[in-house]
């Protein structure tokens, strides 16, 4: 039979620790504060330098921005000065046209008064007649086309019919020597009587051919 060993194993608490023969020896640094503050300014700037180059790069890309601001807002007020010069140029075209039409109304008039002097005689208006007759007349409805000035001839009619003072007939001067009861004179007093009538029947009726009749018949007599 084999015996068994009843010494239990003993367990030293708290066992002492062996401490190396080499052990390194412990300084303690002393630094003044000037030293301190002077290695804090140190380290400080050996970091600034590190990121010098971003800083650069942060100060290049703010003054890019700035251009980029001072170049939308150039744009801008060229666009502003361009809508400025689309509004002078707008409104020199409209004063342009203005001019123009002024132009051609006036070359218009002129036409339909030259046309007014040649045919005032045509309805016995006297030249020293005429001023007041244009002046009395209503030129609205006269027009110049193609063909010339057109619808004169209806506001010359209505013009002698509504100022009868605007016309007269001359009564052809009788030759000297003629006798006073010669045929002569008795053909004058019939064209005459003639003409009033037809003058008469112009301003009554205001018609085209009425004074185109009036008219011809004036032609005739005077030949």
């Amino acid at each position: 039979m084999s015996e068994v060993n009843q010494n239990p194993e003993v367990v030293t608490e708290n066992p002492t620790v062996v401490e190396p023969e080499n052990k390194p020896e412990v300084k303690m640094v002393t630094m003044s504060q000037e030293a301190f503050d002077a290695l804090i300014v140190k380290e400080k700037g050996r970091v600034k330098s590190k990121y010098a180059d971003y800083d650069d790069l942060k100060t290049k890309a703010s003054e890019y921005e700035k251009v980029l601001e001072e170049k939308r807002l150039a744009e801008l007020s060229a666009q502003e000065r361009a809508e400025e010069l689309a509004k002078k140029f707008e409104a020199e075209r409209n004063e342009y046209a203005k001019q123009l039409e002024e132009l051609k109304s006036q070359a218009q008039r002129e036409k339909v008064v030259n046309a007014f002097i040649k045919a005032a005689p045509g309805v016995n208006i006297p030249a020293d007649r005429i001023d007041a007759a244009l002046k009395l007349a209503d030129l609205s409805a006269v027009t110049v086309g193609e063909n010339g000035v057109e619808g004169l001839d209806a506001v010359m009619g209505t013009l002698v019919e509504q100022y009868a003072f605007l016309a007269e007939t001359k009564k052809p001067q009788k030759p000297i020597g003629e006798p006073s009861n010669s045929p002569k004179e008795t053909a004058d007093k019939t064209s005459d009587q003639l003409l009033r009538e037809a003058a008469e029947k112009a301003k009554r009726t205001g018609r085209t051919e009425d004074l185109a009749a009036y008219a011809k018949l004036q032609r005739e007599l005077r030949k």
